[in-house]
C-alpha cells in the first residue's frame, strides 16, 4: 500500500508547468513572428512592383524578395526592409534581364489564353503548360542568380538545364504555386496581405533545398555551377 500511494504521488506531482508553457509560448511566437515577415514581404513585393511600373518592377521586386527569404531561411539577422530596398535597387537591371525569358512566355502565353478563349482544350493545356514553366524557369533563375556566384549570360541556361534534369524541381514548385492560388482564390483578401509573400518565401526554400540536394550529390556544397560536374 505504501508502495501505491509512493506511485500516485509519483504521478500526481509529475513535473508539468513553466517549461512547457514557455514551449508553447515560443513556438506561438515563432508563428506570429513568421506570419508578420511574410506579410512584410508581401507589402515589399507590391510596392517594389508598383515603383519599376509594374512591368519591369515585377523581377526585381521578387529577387529582392528571394534574397530576403534566403537570408531568413540561413537564419541570419536582417533589417528586411532594408536589404528588400538594396538589392531591388542594385539589381533592377540583372533581374529584368534574368527574368525576362520567362516573363516572356508567361505574358504570351497569357495573352493567347485570354484571345483564344474557344480553343481547344489540348491548345489551351499547352499553353497553360508553357506558362507554367515560364513561372518554374523565373523562379529558378532569380533564386540561382542569388544562391550562386554565376555569370549573368550563365544564368538562364542554368535554370532551364536545371528544370529538364530535375522535373521534380518544377513539379513541386508549380503544385506550391497552385496551392497558393486556390488558397487564395478562396480567401481574395489574402493576396494584398500575405498570400504573394508566402508563395516567394515558400518556393525560395523549395529552391534553395533543390540546390542543396545537388550540390550533397555532387560532393561540393560549395559548387559556383549548381550543373557542374
Amino acid at each position: 500500500m505504501a508502495h501505491e500511494g509512493t506511485a500516485r504521488a509519483g504521478v500526481a506531482t509529475a513535473p508539468v508547468g513553466p517549461r512547457d508553457g514557455g514551449a508553447r509560448l515560443d513556438r506561438w511566437f515563432g508563428w506570429v513572428d513568421t506570419l508578420a515577415f511574410l506579410g512584410l514581404v508581401n507589402l515589399l513585393i507590391l510596392v517594389g512592383t508598383l515603383a519599376g511600373g509594374v512591368v519591369l518592377g515585377v523581377a526585381p521586386a521578387l529577387a529582392a524578395a528571394t534574397v530576403v527569404s534566403r537570408t531568413r531561411l540561413r537564419g541570419d539577422t536582417q533589417r528586411a526592409a532594408r536589404v528588400f530596398v538594396s538589392a531591388w535597387a542594385s539589381g533592377f537591371g540583372r533581374a529584368n534581364l534574368l527574368a525576362a525569358p520567362g516573363l516572356l512566355a508567361v505574358a504570351l502565353t497569357g495573352t493567347s489564353l485570354l484571345v483564344l478563349d474557344d480553343a481547344p482544350t489540348v491548345l489551351r493545356v499547352a499553353l497553360a503548360v508553357v506558362a507554367g514553366l515560364g513561372v518554374v524557369h523565373l523562379l529558378l533563375a532569380l533564386t540561382m542568380d542569388a544562391h550562386y556566384d554565376l555569370r549573368r549570360g550563365d544564368v538562364p541556361r542554368l535554370a532551364w538545364s536545371f528544370l529538364l534534369r530535375f522535373p521534380g524541381a518544377p513539379l513541386l514548385l508549380a503544385a506550391t504555386t497552385a496551392l497558393v492560388g486556390v488558397v487564395t482564390a478562396f480567401v481574395p483578401g489574402l493576396l494584398p496581405v500575405v498570400s504573394i509573400g508566402a508563395w516567394a518565401y515558400l518556393c525560395t526554400a523549395l529552391c534553395l533545398s533543390f540546390y542543396a540536394a545537388n550540390d550533397r550529390h555532387l560532393g561540393d556544397p560549395a559548387a559556383t555551377d549548381p550543373l557542374d560536374e
